[in-house]
């Protein structure tokens, strides 16, 4: 059985989806792109059209989801416009019986994230997030570290991201409202949720103090590696503006303690001028694990006090003798069932990612099975990056169960009412 894919959003990620469902359709039948979508037709044809020279078949181009639904026959659809859609697009899908795989975050606040989920269940479809990070082998690889028990019991996590130089991301104008989630809290902190729940597990309450640090913003060129992606996207919201002002939280510094018991410091600004670095390890009672970060292919690493070198490469094969990459991984990844790093460039291991997303959520369509990031997951994801901001705006402790049933929402409130959510 194959499946057939539409994607909506044709800007920088939906490219990259593109991309990934091409690199599935290079490796199995179970997928493949049948439709793209998006309000600017350029954008649309662009997409499509990198789409024949891989593929050797264009899809069908559309410019609403409407008519994509009425005229193609897609069983899928891809979300990768801006977050303020997801909800939207998502659930007109479901209710036209279509499964549907949204980028991250899942909605642009949890009240739209509970109408998709209602609009799930009523439709009898699923409904999966794409959170890439967690996929990757060697975050897999860190995993079963922890689970095994390489460092003994977790008892703290720090994961601090410092960054600055005073630029817009991506030059992308929607990350600069917070109508929109383009608060890096959401943006880049929703990835680091999942993969801090991912390997800790749930969350109980966070407290955080969040602000803006550099609200003037310089629209500049794109580096290289991001520009090849983004180049063809239509700015709709600053076109030719050098500067611009944010109105979105740029800094969080939080505090969680998990229901587990171990404690975790989730620290994260793009408003630091000069110094950038960043840190991510977990500390356990017998030893401190490095986290090897996402789509670099490092080896993770870890420090024990009764040993004078730290172990790491081939070497941490041995604490975890029965792992192996599931099989959609290994796949994408040469059939290896048992590595501790690898080396491909970023456009390759960003595609393998979205392929692995795309191919898991179609097998659990066909085998009418739970996508591995589905709705519930999704949401913990989002509900601790919208915690901090939540706790930020009230200077309170806040309960993550609380965040997830809209019982505080003091933040959100105000997306909510200006999108008529």
């Amino acid at each position: 059985m194959t499946l057939k894919l539409g994607i909506i959003g044709c800007g920088g990620m939906g490219l990259r989806h593109m991309h990934g469902i091409s690199e599935l359709m290079k490796y199995s039948e179970i997928m493949k792109l049948e439709a793209v979508c998006d309000l600017h037709e350029s954008a649309a044809n662009f997409v499509a059209s990198k789409a024949e020279e891989i593929t050797g078949k264009r899809p069908t181009v559309f410019t609403s989801l409407e008519k994509m639904l009425q005229e193609s026959d897609i069983d899928v659809l891809d979300i990768v416009t801006d977050t303020r859609t997801h909800h939207k697009f998502a659930i007109e899908a479901m209710k036209s019986g279509v499964h549907v795989m949204t980028e991250k975050p899942m909605g642009v606040t949890l009240k739209a994230c509970r109408q998709m989920m209602d609009s799930r269940k009523k439709n009898n479809v699923k409904l999966a997030v794409a959170e890439n990070y967690r996929k990757d082998p060697m975050n897999r690889l860190v995993k079963e570290l922890i689970d095994n028990g390489a460092i003994g019991t977790p008892q703290m996590l720090l994961d601090i991201s410092v960054s600055g130089g005073g630029h817009l991301m991506h030059a992308t104008g929607w990350r600069a409202k917070k109508v929109m989630a383009g608060s890096l809290i959401l943006e880049q902190g929703v990835h680091t949720s999942d993969l801090i729940l991912y390997f800790l597990g749930d969350a109980e309450s966070i407290y955080a103090t969040t602000g803006i640090m550099q609200k003037e913003r310089i629209v500049g060129k794109r580096p290289p590696g991001i520009e090849q992606f983004y180049g063809h996207r239509v700015e709709d919201q600053f076109e030719g503006q050098s500067k611009v002002i944010i109105d979105a939280e740029d800094t969080a510094f939080s505090v969680i303690k998990f229901q587990s018991g171990a404690i975790g410091q989730m620290t994260m600004t793009s408003g630091a001028n000069g110094y950038g670095f960043g840190n991510q390890t977990i500390h356990g009672t017998e030893g401190t694990l490095k986290l090897p970060g996402s789509r670099n292919g490092n080896s993770p690493i870890i420090s024990r006090d009764n040993l004078s070198d730290s172990i790491t490469g081939d070497d941490l094969l041995d604490l975890v003798p029965e792992w192996q990459l599931d099989d959609i991984t290994s796949l994408y990844f040469d059939g290896s069932r048992r590595i501790s790093s690898y080396d491909y460039p970023f456009e390759a291991v960003d595609r393998k990612l979205i392929a692995i997303e795309l191919h898991d959520l179609a097998e659990a369509i066909i085998n009418n099975s739970t996508p591995e990031v589905d709705e519930i997951v999704g949401v913990k994801a989002l509900s601790l990056a919208y915690g901090a901001l939540e706790s930020g705006d009230t200077g309170q402790i806040v309960n993550l169960k609380d965040i997830e049933s809209g019982k505080v929402n003091q933040y959100q409130s105000e997306i909510d009412s200006e999108l008529k959510i």
